[in-house]
């Protein structure tokens, strides 16, 4: 086909517009694909610093949250050397406070002796001496119901009578009527009674009667026991039911028997019985020694507890 040449400039000017319109096409397309990616990167450099700044951030929280557990173990370590301090604090105050009950309490049991005659636990009987001088801090007149008829009113240490007629109380409970023959002698009457027996017995008094100042009964713990049935002669008292009583329960009420079988000082002497309290009388009871083959340091060492 030909076409004339009008055609052909139309054509041709057809083309061109196409062209130029292409081209601004083209040119506005690129132009919006520049900015697009120029706002992508603009977006990605702000991401990219928000994302920096975050990073930042996180470590600056990372560092705090170092340093508040850095702190936080300091404040453990402080408080559990507070508590150390604390407890080591309580237990030097609960010494302290042992000390002062311990110190209290020697401080009680130094008064308590002061009050206690140390004598009262001393052996006598050709070991040890009392004066004339000496007498019991006081003596308590024995119920006249507890002793023998016919004798003299009797007395006895005021702080150990109790213990005295609780015990002729409980045998008398069990059908025993014990009965005092002889309680507190002073260093006169002990003279005077060694002086009648020497007289009847010559030596031979000296096997069953203390000298003056010997005696156990010048303590005002001690009291000479019979039964009616044997009255007066004491040797038979060894074969009454009275003395297998006393061997069993004396004890229990702070007496023990001075002068048993065997002993190096007198005759066996049944009716003859001591106060010694019932610490002491309890541990004689239980073992092979008496009070007089007893060390006297161990003795002393129930002295405190004699009239509990």
């Amino acid at each position: 086909m030909k076409f004339s040449s009008g055609t052909l400039a139309y054509l041709f000017g057809i083309l061109a517009i196409i062209g130029i319109i292409a081209s601004s096409y083209f040119a506005l397309q690129s132009q919006s694909q520049t900015e697009q990616i120029q706002t992508l990167l603009q977006e990605r450099s702000f991401l990219q610093d928000e994302s920096n700044a975050q990073k930042v951030a996180l470590a600056a929280s990372e560092a705090e949250v170092e340093e508040l557990d850095s702190e936080l173990k300091e404040l453990k370590d402080d408080l559990d050397d507070l508590i150390d301090d604390y407890e080591d604090e309580q237990n030097r105050n609960e010494e302290f406070e042992d000390q002062l009950k311990d110190l209290a309490g020697t401080l009680g049991d130094l008064e308590k002796l002061e009050g206690i005659d140390e004598e009262l636990l001393a052996k006598y009987s050709k070991v040890s001496f009392l004066n004339e001088n000496y007498m019991p801090d006081k003596v308590e007149k024995i119920n006249n119901r507890y002793v023998q008829d016919g004798k003299d009113p009797q007395y006895f240490h005021a702080r150990a009578i109790d213990f005295l007629e609780d015990m002729f109380k409980a045998a008398a409970d069990d059908d025993i009527d014990l009965l005092v023959v002889s309680a507190y002698r002073s260093f006169d009457e002990q003279t005077a009674l060694k002086g009648q027996f020497t007289q009847i017995y010559g030596t031979g008094a000296n096997a069953f009667s203390a000298d003056q100042g010997f005696s156990e009964h010048q303590l005002g713990t001690t009291v000479d026991i019979t039964v009616e049935s044997v009255g007066g002669t004491f040797n038979s008292f060894a074969e009454t039911e009275a003395y297998e009583w006393l061997l069993d329960n004396a004890y229990k009420y702070g007496f023990i028997l001075s002068y048993p079988e065997g002993n190096e000082f007198y005759i066996f002497e049944p009716w003859h019985w001591r106060f010694v309290g019932t610490d002491l009388a309890r541990k004689l009871d239980r073992s092979d020694e008496t009070f007089y083959t007893m060390d006297q340091r161990e003795i002393n060492t129930y002295l405190l507890e004699l009239f509990d």
